[in-house]
């Protein structure tokens, strides 16, 4: 894409340099940053006189991740779908290269949305409507999406457990858990998958769109993985015995404006709940590619061992 390498930032709270790497690059005016999340990218607020922005620089591992998520976003706009639109540079270009300590790292200007996180417990149906329209859109999109599979899934988090040195026993069962699930999820019909459609994702306009974002982890995977991850009702750290039944109940709602324009199959929907346990497998591993290893101690490996057993237990009966 020809992007032009900026400046160095000494750190992920250089400001200063980062205001004057904005404004060399952008036709806009900015005066103000502060970083809001450190995560798969760490994302900036901007905001001059009157206008306001979002400024994602990617981890230099997430390159691809990051131009991605670029053809996806273009993609929508010239589809009249409501996701984050993009500043481009003053050259056109619709990101930045920045040097930082880490390398060289992608940065992406997005205009800031003015708007609420859903509620999923109300709005649901009309999210899942939505959800519907992208799912069925993107079944034309012209280009190639990355493959996510079972490594990426579910044996990123059992290579960190024995990193760890998490005892034996446990990651025996734990991964034969997961190539339980995958099965399940691997003779699925394959499709595009958002990855990570959550209602912090989306933000609700007075319009009454949701605008999406964070398309980060885009994919061809499984499209019921983002079902399954808007009908989720349980807690990821404290699992609750009516969890499955509050679960299925919301995907209900979810599927009744989905199934206005896309379909899933009975197979599809028996998988729901195996990916709310694999989503476990997927979200503890990916905050370990970013901050490593250090942040999973063994009380919360232990937490999330028995969180993974008692809702396989729960799955169990409740398919009889």
């Amino acid at each position: 894409m020809g992007r032009r390498h900026l400046a160095m930032i000494h750190s992920h709270t250089d400001y200063d340099t980062l205001l004057k790497i904005i404004k060399r690059s952008y036709r806009v005016d900015v005066n103000r940053m502060r970083l809001y999340r450190d995560m798969i990218g760490r994302v900036y607020f901007s905001q001059g006189v009157e206008d306001r922005y979002v400024l994602k620089i990617y981890r230099p591992f997430h390159t691809d991740n990051a131009l991605n998520s670029i053809r996806v976003l273009d993609y929508l706009g010239d589809n009249d779908y409501p996701a984050v639109s993009i500043i481009p540079t003053i050259a056109g270009e619709p990101s930045i290269t920045i040097e930082t300590p880490e390398g060289h790292c992608t940065g992406i200007l997005y205009d800031y949305v003015l708007g609420t996180e859903p509620v999923l417990e109300t709005e649901i149906a009309k999210i899942g409507l939505q959800v519907g329209r992208l799912h069925d859109l993107m079944t034309r999109y012209p280009h190639r999406l990355p493959e996510r599979g079972k490594p990426f899934y579910i044996d990123r988090y059992i290579s960190a457990l024995k990193a760890k040195e998490y005892p034996p026993g446990r990651i025996e069962e734990l991964e034969a858990y997961g190539k339980d699930l995958w099965k399940r999820m691997e003779r699925l019909p394959r499709g595009f998958c958002h990855g990570d459609l959550h209602s912090g994702n989306m933000l609700k306009t007075e319009s009454g769109e949701y605008v999406l974002f964070d398309f980060d982890v885009v994919s061809r995977a499984y499209p019921v993985i983002d079902v399954a991850t808007l009908s989720d009702c349980t807690d990821f750290n404290d699992l609750n015995s009516v969890d499955y039944d509050r679960t299925m109940r919301r995907f209900t709602e979810f599927y009744g404006g989905y199934s206005r324009v896309s379909t899933i199959s009975d197979d599809e929907i028996d998988t729901i709940v195996d990916f709310i346990a694999i989503r476990h497998y997927e979200i503890i591993s990916t905050i370990v590619s970013c901050q490593g290893l250090q942040g999973l101690s063994k009380g919360f490996m232990d937490e999330q061992y028995e969180w993974l057993l008692q809702w396989k237990d729960a799955c169990v009966k409740k398919r009889g």
